[in-house]
């Protein structure tokens, strides 16, 4: 899973790109990463280009993403804009999970509206 981060200095928001498989297992080195990137800033918001990206199947580790997510170092009033190409059902079900545990997450099919809520 290759993935890009970059810290948007002139939105003051850190920009995560994924391509290809995501997994439990892709989250736990990705979310390390971000965790540098929200300290080294003082950022918060996190804007995250899921639209090149797929959710292996597994419902288990779909429901254990927030938790990795948060012992990574992502806390939970970070403010997540999840972009997708298309709202399937397993992207559904991750942004509730992710609700459900604390989390601030919604997920957009549209990046300017991601990028609205998440800037304002």
């Amino acid at each position: 899973m290759p993935y890009m981060i970059n810290y948007e200095k002139e939105g003051d928001y850190i920009a995560v790109t994924v391509k290809g498989d995501f997994s439990l297992s892709n989250l736990k080195d990705l979310a390390a990463e971000v965790t540098n990137f929200t300290k080294q800033y003082s950022c918060n918001r996190i804007l995250n280009d899921m639209r090149q990206a797929q959710l292996t199947k597994g419902t288990i580790d779909i429901y254990n993403m927030p938790k990795t997510a948060r012992s990574s170092g992502i806390d939970t009033y970070c403010k997540r804009a999840l972009v997708v190409s298309e709202p399937s059902s397993d992207f559904h079900f991750l942004e509730t999970v992710f609700r459900n545990q604390g989390h601030n997450v919604k997920l957009f099919t549209d990046i300017e509206a991601a990028m609205s809520w998440l800037l304002y």
